[in-house]
């Protein structure tokens, strides 16, 4: 049985699932607080419910639980753990418990610990020798997304035994509606959490600033009250209440995406992107701030990186392409089939799981 832990059900199903439907011959159990029932049944033979409040998921009821649940499991089981914040909670947690476990952890992302927010840079020197003393004796491999991330997270961690190089958490290619022509009025799209270091507020000066323009704009995306970048409600009623755009909320991505023409990224750190790799595939046009986990625009057609976050390098883009004639490119899908579908990132995984 490998055992799938993260703080979220939904790091859980929204790729992993498929990947974990992609591995026929291996069971998998997941781990986590448990919001959709239904949808991780439908890929794990089993799953625990690490009841925690996914957006305070530090406290030490948190790490209290996850040693109960790790106590239960089998010895020499395989443990995968998703994102670097569950991978510090697990840290602390087999600290707690005698059995031997096969870790593996998947670092999709430095996240808020690695930005350059003066409260992340103290938190990040805290932790440091937790990550020095503790991180070669629990995981045995660490799964990186680029290699930027990857280099930075070594220095700071010291962690000596194996890594490897997954580009994305691929995607599911069957699932998506794709967009087969560009509107007349091009819809610029913001698709994320709503949290400042994504560019939400960003995006909402771009678009203010083309209020007059031939172009529509529009946020798909939620608070994460967990997070301290995200927006509050006050200020998400504030957003709600703006002329110039139009707020969705959630959207499937899958099935509602390709309505849209342009998805503009503003946000300052990825670990490999998943909505511009899904907007390419689908056929949007993208336009995103280059950091380590959006580079990977630049193989692709439709696409445009910027080096910086002054407003006015996107409205010049913005503004070429209104006059340009815009065609969904069947090259870009060609590419993501091949380089970055579930059952590619699946094949890796599972080569992981066979040698440990």
């Amino acid at each position: 049985m490998i055992n799938y832990i993260a703080h979220w059900d939904w790091i859980l199903t929204k790729s992993r699932g498929s990947i974990v439907e992609s591995i026929e011959d291996r069971e998998f159990r997941s781990i986590c607080p448990i919001e959709n029932k239904t949808l991780l049944s439908r890929y794990y033979k089993d799953s625990i419910d690490w009841e925690i409040n996914r957006k305070n998921s530090f406290r030490l009821n948190g790490i209290f639980k996850l040693i109960k649940i790790l106590r239960t499991l089998e010895d020499n089981s395989i443990v995968h753990v998703f994102t670097l914040k569950s991978g510090f909670i697990y840290i602390i947690s087999k600290l707690f418990v005698k059995k031997e476990f096969k870790a593996i952890l998947s670092i999709t992302g430095l996240g808020y610990l690695f930005s350059q927010k003066a409260s992340a840079k103290m938190l990040k020197t805290f932790l440091r020798p937790v990550f020095y003393l503790c991180i070669n004796k629990i995981y045995e491999v660490i799964i990186f997304q680029n290699v930027d991330d990857q280099n930075t997270f070594l220095d700071y961690s010291r962690f000596k035994n194996k890594t490897e190089l997954i580009k994305s958490s691929g995607i599911d290619t069957e699932k998506y509606e794709l967009k087969n022509k560009f509107n007349n009025t091009l819809k610029v799209i913001f698709a994320s959490r709503l949290l400042k270091d994504k560019g939400i507020n960003k995006f909402t000066e771009l678009a203010k600033s083309l209020q007059d323009s031939n172009l529509e704009f529009f946020i798909a995306g939620d608070v994460d009250l967990g997070n301290p970048e995200s927006l509050n409600e006050s200020e998400l009623e504030e957003l709600k209440k703006l002329n110039y755009i139009h707020y969705l909320g959630f959207i499937d991505v899958e099935k509602e995406i390709h309505k849209y023409d342009v998805l503009v990224s503003l946000s300052t750190h990825e670990g490999f992107s998943r909505i511009l790799l899904e907007s390419s595939f689908v056929g949007l046009y993208i336009v995103s701030l280059e950091n380590n986990g959006t580079k990977f625009i630049s193989e692709l057609e439709n696409s445009e990186l910027i080096t910086t976050l002054r407003i006015d390098s996107f409205i010049k883009v913005l503004e070429n392409l209104k006059e340009n004639e815009l065609e969904p490119s069947s090259k870009n899908r060609e590419f993501i089939r091949k380089n970055f579908s579930t059952n590619e990132v699946a094949k890796q995984f599972k080569n992981i799981y066979e040698r440990i």
